[in-house]
């Protein structure tokens, strides 16, 4: 590893560690005033639970982000592109839906919904998408914006039919926001889970760096398309369905990361996606510390709200940086 690497891949490493100690150090006082300080074993709990999730989640989301770019050769690809985010909130609206409107108990509950509508939208993108040889990428955008679509005119259609007092809970998902409390062993199985994703990406490094020649090239040196396409789909989609699971539709994190790892690590992807890991979770960990700095009187902004600010300006920067070539 060559030594810029090693001091670029140990300036994120602190950086995010300094900023995972400042969300478990922000106090908000009685006053509104902001203070840094220790909080009580009472309250810890409710700081660091957020910030596994976001650890998990925005690693995830980044990994799975630079996972479709690489898929369907398309520098904008990022994980609600397969309709996986419309999916799992389609399945949580109906699980909300059933549970307040005929008091009929979901198995799972939102994680449940939120679970058969993913895979239930990744499935349909799958098989439609499918061709003789194996996934074709441009057929694979098309049907995950029709699904997004589809999927989204079914939240709106059960957003109209319950209380206006449900819609507020239905808003709130869908806004993305990092659970205060959660079960240990779902953090610890979603962590496993993302970190193994993570690692056997990394693993296919080479492998993705003949991907992104052209089909002929990639075929010339050996690289078997249809099957690194089908394992690209199947990790990236776990990722970005377990960031869906935990945190709802968290915006831009799965585009903007890959990005702003590739400006400090270059193409490499055996190196690449660790670093991509690393600033997805830095990008949402540095989002949850703005957001408590910030009260607009009507509480703390959901943290999707803050992901979507941030990468908007980012990716603006982007565009204007190269001119409007990412």
């Amino acid at each position: 590893m060559k030594p810029r690497t090693i001091i670029m891949f140990s300036f994120l490493s602190l950086l995010l560690v300094a900023c995972a100690l400042l969300r478990v150090l922000i106090t908000r006082q009685v006053d509104g005033s902001i203070a840094l300080m220790y909080p009580d074993q009472k309250y810890l709990l409710y700081r660091v639970v957020p910030l596994i999730a976001a650890i998990i989640v925005g690693s995830g989301l980044g990994v799975s982000g630079m996972g479709l770019q690489v898929l369907l050769r398309n520098p904008l690809a990022s994980p609600w592109i397969l309709g996986l985010s419309s999916g799992a909130g389609f399945g949580v609206m109906v699980s909300m839906f059933l549970e307040h409107t005929y008091a009929t108990p979901v198995i799972g509950g939102q994680s449940g919904g939120a679970i058969v509508g993913a895979l239930l939208s990744l499935s349909l993108v799958y098989l439609l998408s499918r061709r003789r040889g194996g996934i074709d990428p441009m057929t694979m955008v098309l049907v995950g914006v029709v699904i997004s679509v589809l999927f989204g005119a079914g939240i709106m259609i059960l957003q109209h039919s319950v209380p206006m007092g449900l819609r507020g809970s239905f808003t709130t998902w869908l806004m993305g926001s990092l659970p205060e409390v959660e079960a240990w062993w779902k953090l610890g199985v979603f962590g496993a889970v993302t970190l193994f994703g993570i690692v056997l990406v990394s693993f296919w490094g080479p492998t993705l760096d003949a991907a992104c020649l052209s089909d002929d090239e990639a075929t010339s040196v050996g690289v078997n398309l249809p099957s690194i396409r089908v394992r690209l789909f199947i990790v990236s989609s776990i990722l970005a369905a377990i960031g869906v699971m935990l945190a709802g539709p968290i915006a831009f994190v799965g585009l903007i990361a890959p990005h702003g790892a590739r400006l400090l690590f270059g193409g490499s992807h055996r190196s690449l996606v660790v670093a991509t890991a690393i600033t997805g979770a830095l990008l949402l960990v540095c989002a949850d510390d703005i957001r408590q700095l910030i009260d607009i009187g009507s509480g703390r902004l959901p943290i999707g709200i803050v992901t979507s600010i941030i990468g908007g300006l980012v990716f603006l920067g982007l565009l204007l940086r190269n001119r409007g070539r990412i």
